[in-house]
């Protein structure tokens, strides 16, 4: 393997962790093919799908540098200060404890996916909205319809005629289809 070619690996590799800590665009690289890397059931509970997973197995494996299965507080602050992140070994070991569940002091790439999954929940402005609306959302079908819209307000106390729900939605159903996507419903959370 030729100097140039190991180098331009490398800054692909690089700048895909970069992405992926900072939650910008994923980047363009290909990654080995889907393995069964995470538990199916944190995969869901952080919503990260199968790409995610595997952008993060990457990265994972460029901190871990020991190849030990974890990552410690000085392998993770290396890697970050080797990214140009001024940042220092306690930061890096605040950062581990709130997702060290077994205590250890090292994170696994179980542990690892919820440290980036958090991180991506910080980066976007939207995220409870997003959040919130998943609940509404009850058949998972990208819309809220009148009756997904009367069963949150009723478990939420609000006891609401069919009528008022109708109201509700004709109001902030901008396309007229008689259900909320996502915009719909952002506008009415963003409107003051």
């Amino acid at each position: 393997i030729s100097y140039h070619y190991f180098k331009q690996w490398y800054q692909r590799r690089v700048r895909g962790v970069l992405n992926i800590y900072f939650c910008c665009s994923p980047s363009a690289h290909t990654h080995t093919p889907p393995l069964k890397m995470l538990n199916p059931t944190l995969k869901m509970q952080l919503g990260l799908n199968d790409e995610q997973v595997r952008e993060f197995k990457d990265a994972f494996d460029i901190f871990d540098e020991d190849v030990s299965g974890t990552v410690s507080t000085s392998e993770l602050a290396s890697v970050m200060r080797t990214l140009g992140q001024d940042i220092d070994e306690k930061e890096v070991q605040v950062m581990i404890s709130e997702v060290d569940s077994d205590g250890s002091g090292e994170i696994d790439f179980s542990e690892f996916c919820t440290l980036m999954a958090r991180q991506m929940e910080k980066a976007d402005p939207e995220f409870e909205y997003k959040k919130a609306f998943k609940i509404f959302d009850k058949r998972g079908d990208g819309f809220i319809d009148a009756a997904e819209l009367k069963h949150v307000m009723t478990n939420i106390g609000e006891d609401m005629s069919d009528n008022e729900i109708e109201r509700m939605i004709k109001e902030a159903d901008a396309d007229g289809d008689m259900k909320l996507n996502y915009d719909e419903f952002l506008n009415i959370m963003l409107a003051k």
